[in-house]
């Protein structure tokens, strides 16, 4: 399976706390591609520095390559928007897509003419993921919410957040609020 993070600030502390809690679970078989390091295996050879936080597809496809070579059974991953502008993750799918946050930091001249194109390129990653996970503390949720059920079954969507959470009045109208509770009995 693969997990995948994007937003504006979080991936690489979320995918590498995601890596953590997996390793313990699947006794540490789980790939690694992030802002820092690059793991694709459990010898220190498999564990390379990375120079962009979503490599260059020809890059990324050979790493996944080698992960499944080496046995690992998970990737966690950061997906930045120009992952999706520079067609790098062309064709990939994630089994878990999260959007945490977005906020426009990378607008200009060499990365996103706008803020739309930019949150454009963000959202691509729910288009592609079978399970869409939203944070209902950041800004644009009702945008976010309609580009994820636009592809994804609205039962494969989930909005946690700390300070929204519990509103149900906050969500979009037609999302089926189920709080944690509802989900454990």
């Amino acid at each position: 399976p693969t997990i995948a993070y994007t937003g504006t600030k979080g991936k690489t502390t979320s995918a590498y706390f995601t890596k953590a809690i997996l390793d313990r679970t699947y006794q540490r078989k789980v790939a690694l591609s992030s802002t820092i390091n690059t793991v694709v295996g459990l010898e220190q050879k498999d564990v390379v520095k990375s120079n962009l936080t979503t490599p260059e597809s020809l890059d990324l496809f050979t790493n996944m390559h080698r992960a499944v070579e080496n046995g690992m059974n998970h990737l966690v991953m950061e997906v930045s928007s120009q992952a999706y502008k520079k067609n790098r993750v062309y064709g990939l799918h994630y089994d878990v897509g999260v959007f945490l946050n977005i906020s426009p930091d990378h607008i200009g001249r060499n990365e996103h003419p706008t803020f739309a194109d930019y949150l454009h390129c963000k959202e691509q990653l729910l288009v592609n993921s079978d399970t869409c996970v939203l944070n209902a503390d950041g800004t644009h949720l009702t945008d976010i919410y309609y580009t994820a059920k636009a592809t994804t079954q609205p039962d494969n969507i989930y909005i946690y957040g700390r300070q929204r959470a519990d509103q149900e009045t906050d969500y979009p109208i037609d999302f089926d609020y189920r709080s944690v509770e509802d989900s454990l009995t």
